[in-house]
């Protein structure tokens, strides 16, 4: 014959499954604690790389500028009779 189970037995079994459940949601929250301190880190390192790409864009000269200015440096010097400096 199965044992009968009481309301304190229920109570106990009860207990024990919310203490489960409490015990996984802390170890989850552990989890998404580390892996928000990473984005933390990610995102400032993104932020210096954005800083570092506005410098550099600031001081780089396209190629097609570059050609451009070649091009007339060249007619300039070839109507003035200057030798090229290369």
């Amino acid at each position: 014959m199965p044992k009968e189970i009481t309301i304190d037995d229920l109570a106990r079994m009860v207990q024990g499954g919310f203490k489960e459940v409490n015990g996984k949601f802390n170890d989850a929250n552990k989890h998404l604690v580390h892996i928000d301190g990473r984005l933390d880190h990610l995102d400032a390192r993104m932020g210096r790389m954005e800083t570092d790409l506005a410098e550099i864009k600031g001081e780089i000269v396209y190629k097609y500028e570059f050609e451009d200015l070649s091009s007339r440096v060249k007619y300039l010097e070839t109507k003035l009779g200057v030798e090229s400096g290369k």
